[in-house]
């Protein structure tokens, strides 16, 4: 299977809301050590690296996950 173009929506749509959920809760819980309050820039932060880490799962699939956990693993 190629892993730069999903073949179908279906497969965009879970890679998408697979890496929208894994980067919301990797910047939520990264971020949550280094605020004390929950203001607007936190959750800024918090949408914006979903988003990128959503788009970054449809353009690279299966690497971008691998890649991910490779550098979480540290």
């Amino acid at each position: 299977m190629d892993d730069w173009e999903p073949q179908d929506p279906q497969a965009k749509g879970i890679r998408f809301g697979c890496g929208f959920l894994f980067g919301g809760v990797v910047v939520f819980f990264t971020l949550a050590h280094s605020f004390f309050s929950f203001a607007s820039p936190f959750w800024i932060a918090v949408a914006g690296g979903a988003l990128l880490c959503g788009f970054l799962a449809v353009r690279f699939g299966d690497r971008f996950f691998r890649a991910l956990i490779e550098f979480l693993r540290w």
